[in-house]
């Protein structure tokens, strides 16, 4: 069995949706053979009043006790060594402070729509965990009826791409990888580049994916599949793992082209929207 080199810490906001990333993150611990931490962040200025917030936080004013206990409760028949922290403040900040705390090596989280943390971490929350955090990040979509066997990681070949396929091997070491790579082949005005042209590129991309591969020695005893695809990456990417009902895509926050230099920024919520699987989230980091 792998042993992760820390806790996995669950962000999670109790709501019904976010049973899918408490699922998945009891699942990760006891493949890991790790522990983990399941912290709740009460917003200092929610307001629990909408229809929306769950019953026990809009009939009491005690919110950490009653969150402590609604925990408590959902790891009870775990049998995971695990840990609860309920804390008020900012949402990104205190996840980040706990998952440093406890020396956390993943931080796991749904997308839940319409609660307090949910509606963030589609948005500002999720974009500022991958950019800051130094743990890779989690976001949970679907409900997790099977461990991860069949991952996705996008890649640019980049250093960045890299770090992100450790992550992958890390977290799922039993998986099936396809590595996958999105290049561009321009045109030339309003007209179609010839076959020649757009044979170069792909030779260029296959070139440049056994030299990726051959210079991760992590990959040692693995062949992950290659798929190189024209297009821009993040509708191809989408297209492929819906079409081969990939259980997890890998993607970095920082490369030279394509979905591991734009998944952070400006089409972080369409991109978590569109991939119809979790996603993982890992953050370059100064050592390659």
């Amino acid at each position: 069995m792998t042993q992760q080199t820390g806790p996995i810490l669950l962000a999670t906001d109790l709501s019904a949706r976010g049973d899918r990333a408490l699922d998945r993150a009891l699942q990760l611990t006891k493949e890991l053979g790790t522990k983990l931490i399941v912290l709740h962040v009460m917003e200092s200025h929610a307001t629990p009043a909408r229809l929306t917030t769950p019953v026990w936080r809009r009939l009491s004013t005690d919110h950490k006790a009653l969150a402590e206990r609604e925990l408590a409760e959902d790891l009870a028949a775990a049998d995971v060594p695990s840990e609860v922290v309920v804390v008020s403040g900012d949402p990104l900040a205190r996840i980040m402070e706990t998952a440093d705390s406890f020396g956390c090596s993943l931080i796991v989280t749904g997308i839940a729509r319409d609660e307090t943390l949910g509606r963030l971490l589609l948005g500002t929350t999720v974009e500022k965990l991958a950019r800051q955090a130094r743990q890779p990040v989690l976001v949970v979509k679907t409900r997790p009826r099977k461990p991860y066997r069949d991952v996705l990681v996008a890649t640019d070949f980049s250093p960045g791409s890299r770090q992100a396929l450790r992550a992958a091997l890390q977290l799922v070491p039993n998986a099936d990888l396809t590595l996958f790579h999105a290049y561009d082949v321009p045109f030339q005005g309003k007209s179609l580049p010839d076959d020649a042209i757009t044979r170069s590129f792909y030779k260029g991309a296959e070139q440049s994916a056994r030299e990726f591969t051959a210079d991760t020695p992590e990959l040692s005893g693995k062949t992950p599949r290659i798929v190189l695809e024209a297009g821009q990456p993040e509708t191809v990417l989408s297209e492929y793992s819906f079409n081969h009902r990939s259980d997890l895509v890998v993607t970095g926050t920082h490369g030279r082209t394509g979905i591991l230099r734009t998944a952070i920024g400006s089409v972080a919520e369409r991109l978590l929207e569109s991939l119809p699987s979790d996603v993982l989230i890992v953050r370059l980091t100064d050592k390659e």
